[in-house]
C-alpha cells in the first residue's frame, strides 16, 4: 500500500514539474517575441528593369464555321485549317511549333417563351497556337492564315527566351537598389543598417502583346502585308526587404 502511494506521489511529481517546464518554456516563447516586436526594423522596396528585344512570337489564330449541318461545317472547317498547316509549313514553321490549343463543336440554341429551345445552329472552332521563332515570319504567318480562310485571330505575343537570364540578373540588381534605400533612410535618421530579417521577390513581367482581339473575326478580303512591329519588352523585378537597425 505504501508502495502505492509514494508511486502516485511521484507521478504527481512529476506532472508538476512537466506543467512547470511547459509553462516556463510558454513564456520564455513571448518574451523572445515582444523583444523581436521591439526590434527597429525599415522595409523597403527595389527595383529593377531592363529592355530587351524579343526574339520570338506566339500566334493564336484559328478557324470558325457554323450552319445547321455538322458534318458541313466540319468538313469546311477541317480544309481551312489544313490549308493553314500546309502554309505554315511552307514558311518553314517546323511542326512542334504548331499546336491545337482549342477544338470544340457546339449547338447554338433559341430559347422561346414556352421554355422550350430551337435548336438555331452549330459552331465549330478550331483554335492553333504557333510559335514563330523567326519574327520576319510573323507578317506572313498572319497573312498565310487569313489567305487559307482563318477568320479569328486570339493574340500575337511577343516573347524573350532569354527572360530567365534577365530575370536572375535583375533580381540582385532589385535586392541591392533595396539595401541602398534602406541604407538611404537609416542614413537620414541617425542610424546604421544591420542583418535583413526578409526579403522576397514580389512581381515580374509577362511577355506583352502586340495585338490581342479575343475572337475577332477577320475579312476575308483584308489586304496583305499585315503590319507587325515588335518593339521593346520590359522586364521589371520587384524585391521587398527588410532589415534591423543598429
Amino acid at each position: 500500500m505504501g508502495n502505492v502511494l509514494t508511486t502516485t506521489r511521484r507521478s504527481r511529481f512529476m506532472n508538476r514539474i512537466v506543467m512547470f517546464a511547459t509553462i516556463m518554456a510558454v513564456m520564455a516563447t513571448s518574451v523572445m517575441a515582444q523583444q523581436a516586436d521591439l526590434r527597429r526594423m525599415v522595409s523597403v522596396e527595389g527595383e529593377a528593369e531592363a529592355f530587351i528585344i524579343p526574339d520570338r512570337a506566339s500566334v493564336t489564330i484559328g478557324v470558325e464555321t457554323e450552319g445547321s449541318d455538322v458534318k458541313k461545317i466540319k468538313a469546311e472547317n477541317d480544309k481551312r485549317v489544313r490549308a493553314l498547316f500546309t502554309a505554315l509549313k511552307a514558311l518553314g514553321i517546323d511542326e512542334k511549333d504548331v499546336q491545337t490549343s482549342n477544338l470544340q463543336i457546339e449547338p447554338v440554341y433559341n430559347y422561346r417563351p414556352d421554355s422550350k429551345r430551337e435548336l438555331v445552329k452549330y459552331v465549330m472552332r478550331n483554335v492553333v497556337h504557333v510559335t514563330v521563332r523567326d519574327l520576319s515570319k510573323v507578317e506572313g504567318v498572319v497573312d498565310a492564315g487569313v489567305d487559307g480562310g482563318v477568320n479569328v485571330l486570339n493574340s500575337v505575343e511577343f516573347e524573350t527566351s532569354k527572360s530567365k537570364a534577365m530575370r536572375d540578373s535583375l533580381r540582385i540588381a532589385a535586392a541591392k537598389d533595396a539595401q541602398r534605400k534602406a541604407v538611404d533612410l537609416a542614413t537620414a535618421v541617425g542610424a546604421k543598417v544591420g542583418k535583413p530579417i526578409s526579403i522576397a521577390e514580389s512581381g515580374g513581367f509577362q511577355p506583352q502583346p502586340m495585338y490581342r482581339a479575343k475572337a475577332m473575326m477577320m475579312a476575308a478580303d483584308a489586304e496583305s502585308g499585315t503590319p507587325v512591329s515588335a518593339g521593346q519588352m520590359v522586364v521589371r523585378v520587384t524585391v521587398n526587404a527588410t532589415f534591423e537597425l543598429e
